[in-house]
Parts: C-alpha cells; structure tokens; sequence
C-alpha cells in the first residue's frame, strides 16, 4: 500500500500549502453547516476467526471448538452521506457511509491439508456514525463512533469428495470508532483523510454442507481503514462563508 502512503502524503501537504494561501489573503470564517455527500478510496486491513461450534463433535470440515484464521489487505472505497451542524467552532453530525471492500483471503485447511481450502470475505461493509469536530476557520478536526456491519462470506471446500459449504453468508455487527481530518477547498467542496476501525462482534452462521449435513462457524473480526474523502455539501446557509470583522 506504498501507492496510497504518498497519497495520503501528497494530499496533506497539498492542503497544508493551500491553508498558508487562505492566510495569506483575507482571512475567512468557513461554515461546516449542511448535508453532505461524498466518496472515499483507501486501504483496508482485517483479522477475522471462524470457529467451529457445532455440537458435540463439530461439522465437516473441522472438529469442534476449533478455528480457522484469516488476515487479509486490500483496496477499499465507496461513498458517504451526512449532516453537520456548526456552534462556533464546535460541530456535531452524523453520517452513513458504505464501503466495498477486497478482504478475501484463501488458504489451506490446517485441519485436512491434503484435501480441504477455506476462505473467509469481507464485503460490503456499512456504518453509522455520530461525529464531533473542532473547526479553524477551513480546516476541520473530527472524532466519530457509532454501529458497523457487514457481510461475511466463509467458503470451504474438500477436492477429494467434492464437498462444499451452502448458504455460507451472514450480516455481521459491531461497532466502529475513528478520526479524521478535513479542508473545504472552496465552497462546497471539501477534501480530507479518514481512519477508521472497526470490530465485528461473534454471530454464528448456520450453513449446510452439499452432502446435507448441518455446518455452524461462530465468525468475528477487526477492520482498520484508511481512506482518502471527497466531499460535496448540498445545503449550507448563505453566505457559505464571510470576511471575519
């Protein structure tokens, strides 16, 4: 992830030499005020189990009570909605953001080395948030936290016997926090960095197997995300700014 490092680099200094501009003509006052849409692009990073617990002796693939282990690493983006309100330099919000995610990792069985593979995807992945920033005139600081999910996907498949998993999905949930930093560029315009991390508490998933037999796996995860954002606002109180007295 080299290429999105000095991204990210690029993007603050960029923003660093437009703040010194903006200081150097008149100063403004911008206003964070409005509904918002936007995109982002980045990285994701995940560590994520999936343990057999079916009793008493476990399923096809594995015995009871043991897991599988997965880590994976991948190109992550999509795109954003919010609203935000500003008191002073204080400014509060919520936003919705979806992200499609390439957290897929495949592996050889532990278990059944000779015969069996798995794999574990992560995608897509939504949260919710509620947001709290400090503002200096175009430069916006935030904290955000709130409800994540997402849709987990674990495949297992034996070559000998030709043995596989159905109905091998299920929407996962948990909670995210996070931080990021952002510059209105000009009005209605904004760019910015976003750190997010992300724990997918444990739910069992009920599949089957292709021979008909029952399959249970209890999965859980950890996402960490970096992305950069682009930013749109839609609504703002005119002017979207002013000349400070």
């Amino acid at each position: 992830m080299k290429w999105f490092r000095s991204f990210g680099c690029a993007l603050v200094v960029a923003g660093t030499g437009l703040f010194t501009e903006a200081g150097q003509a008149e100063a403004q006052t911008y206003n964070w005020t409005g509904l918002y849409f936007g995109a982002h692009i980045g990285g994701a990073w995940s560590e994520a189990t999936a343990t057999d617990v079916l009793p008493p002796a476990g399923g096809y693939f594995t015995p009871t009570g043991n897991s599988f282990s997965f880590e994976s690493s991948g190109f992550a983006g999509g795109g954003q909605l919010g609203y935000q309100h500003q008191f002073g330099n204080w400014v509060i919000g919520a936003e919705v953001a979806g992200t499609w995610a390439d957290l897929n990792e495949k592996q050889v069985s532990p278990y059944f080395p000779a015969s069996d593979t798995v794999s574990l995807r992560i995608s897509p992945i939504l949260t919710a948030t509620a947001r709290l920033g400090y503002s200096w005139d175009r430069w916006l600081i935030y904290a955000k936290g709130g409800y994540a999910g997402a849709n987990v996907e674990l495949n297992a498949f034996d070559s000998i016997f030709g043995v596989g998993l159905r109905n091998n999905d299920h929407w996962v949930s948990g909670y995210t926090v996070g931080a990021g930093l952002e510059y209105a560029l000009f009005e209605g315009v904004r760019i910015g960095i976003d750190y997010s991390y992300i724990d997918l508490q444990s739910e069992t998933l009920i599949a089957s197997n292709t021979l008909g037999g029952d399959e249970r796996f209890a999965t859980e995860g950890q996402i960490h995300s970096v992305s950069a954002r682009l930013n749109f606002q839609l609504s703002r109180p005119a002017p979207a700014y002013e000349p400070l007295k």
